[in-house]
């Protein structure tokens, strides 16, 4: 060290030189931030202002910076705290991850730790333990019980709820928010397709239940172990404090109620359960299914309760916040489009009215059946779907080294993001009206739905991780849409902005605010 210095002080000239140096390469970064969208990866601190800057708009950012960098892009995090990650939009690198070298990308061990709440449930597993849960759900979700149990509920829950609320806050022609109120009622939707029992969160008099703010409360604290380093919420999570604190609060709220509507099953027998269930919507709830699968006899009882657990929970978590922000993000546009509005009017208007079920106050509740022709509203949640999914972005993590189709070379260990939102305002996918709603691009020229590939349009996952519960989801939302839209004109309260937040969840930041006349 002391020889350095001497020669410092006796050659002023080369500390000059390497400051000119190290001015000049900061300029540089400048200057090349000031010019592109792509982000700057800074010495020390990596990509942190970045995230720090467009923290509540990170996905438009990553929308716009990613065409620009090539689709692919090695994000750096701060040194020393392991918060690097490799982002893309590009369908190719897609396609490699999740179909053609699907058994190298799992979705690893981080994510697993991020996402424990859920146990060992099918989001989570890999391997072996995924590919038996998913043939369970497979055979489960196609079944024609609880396909017919699950429309059944929406119907219900649509004729002595949703609706008749819809009705009261139009007649007093108040502001409804309408994402809180998808919340609370594909929570009791998916709570009574699990459990075949009643939550009735759209009471107006009552709060949202406790299980509805539990898996609020885990669902931002997934987030926040995404934006920080692991190491800080680990530490959290070891002194039970903070975010940590109410996630772990959140998991006792979560286990006390399923496992309450598991030991209820165990007392009663699941077979008196059914028998109860079907004088009202018939026996084809997920936890009566799953009770009945046949188990390895060696499985102890605790094993098997948990595995019932982390099943029920893994559905409800993909099923309710889900559907729920689709549906938002659908009446979002069919109110900014008036074109789109109309065409549906006049295709669900078309439709054998008189098989509409009349719940209380003459209000009109399309079924499923009914709706199957109905070509345009499910392009229209397509279309939906593609710029504003709901998931707006997946992970997987590389099993071992690898090289990307693009010539990117990964580690064993990289974590992968694919930016489903970018995805779908690629010029290169979509064309040059890809930031337009155009449900048409769904409809051929036959009139049938137009499929596009995963690898393209991954709103539901893509390769062997394809949603199985994706027809159900379809379902449920024509449902649920069709017999609002038939019933109440819904307009855009004037001012109020509508955005995404930044979130795992594609919920928007201020909430969808309309206000609801009767249609006559």
């Amino acid at each position: 060290m002391g020889t350095l210095h001497s020669v410092l002080v006796s050659y002023p000239e080369v500390l000059m030189a390497i400051a000119s140096f190290l001015c000049l390469a900061l300029l540089r970064l400048i200057l090349r931030c000031q010019r592109s969208t792509v982000p700057v990866n800074w010495p020390v601190v990596g990509m942190l202002p970045f995230m720090v800057r467009n923290l509540y708009s990170i996905h438009d950012k990553v929308a716009e910076f990613l065409p620009e960098a090539g689709c692919n892009f090695m994000a750096i995090g701060p040194w020393f705290l392991d918060m690097d990650f490799f982002m893309t939009c590009d369908p190719a690198t897609l396609n490699h991850c999740l179909s053609t070298n699907f058994n190298n990308y799992p979705k690893g061990s981080e994510f697993v730790e991020m996402f424990d709440f859920l146990g060992n449930g099918i989001i989570v597993s890999d391997s072996e333990s995924w590919e038996y849960q998913r043939r369970m759900a497979m055979h489960n979700f196609g079944s024609h019980a609880f396909r017919s149990f699950s429309c059944a509920t929406i119907r219900r829950k649509a004729a002595t709820a949703l609706l008749p609320y819809l009705d009261d806050m139009a007649r007093r022609g108040s502001v409804v928010e309408l994402e809180g109120v998808f919340m609370k009622f594909l929570l009791d939707v998916t709570y009574t397709n699990a459990f075949a029992t009643d939550l009735d969160g759209l009471s107006m008099s009552l709060p949202i239940p406790a299980f509805g703010q539990a898996t609020k409360a885990a669902e931002e604290g997934v987030l926040f172990r995404h934006v920080v380093p692991r190491s800080l919420w680990k530490l959290l999570r070891v002194l039970g404090v903070g975010s940590e604190k109410k996630m772990a609060n959140a998991r006792m709220v979560i286990d006390r109620f399923i496992y309450e509507e598991i030991a209820k099953r165990g007392g009663k027998g699941a077979h008196h359960v059914e028998n109860e269930t079907s004088q009202l919507l018939g026996p084809g709830d997920l936890l009566s299914m799953y009770m009945k699968w046949p188990m390895d006899p060696s499985t102890s009882e605790q094993r098997r309760t948990q595995f019932l657990r982390d099943t029920v929970l893994a559905f409800i978590f993909a099923a309710k916040d889900l559907t729920a922000v689709t549906l938002t993000w659908f009446f979002y546009m069919v109110c900014k489009h008036p074109r789109v509005e109309a065409r549906i009017l006049q295709e669900i208007n078309a439709l054998q009215l008189q098989s509409t079920a009349a719940g209380p106050g003459n209000l009109s509740v399309f079924d499923v059946d009914m709706l199957r022709p109905a070509v345009y509203l499910e392009a229209a949640f397509l279309e939906t779907l593609r710029l504003f999914p709901a998931s707006p972005f997946e992970e997987v993590e590389a099993l071992t080294d690898d090289v990307l189709p693009n010539g990117s070379k990964l580690s064993k260990g990289t974590r992968i993001i694919f930016s489903l939102y970018a995805m779908g305002r690629l010029q290169g996918i979509w064309g040059e009206d890809c930031l337009e709603f155009r449900p048409e691009r769904w409809v051929s020229k036959n009139g049938r739905l137009r499929h596009e590939p995963g690898y393209k349009f991954p709103a539901f996952n893509a390769g062997p991780r394809t949603c199985v519960g994706k027809n159900l989801a379809f379902s449920n939302m024509k449902m649920t849409a069709a017999s609002i839209m038939y019933n109440f004109k819904v307009d855009l309260v004037e001012g109020h902005a509508v955005v995404p937040e930044s979130s795992i969840v594609l919920h928007t930041r201020n909430g969808l605010m309309v206000r609801l006349k009767r249609r006559r």
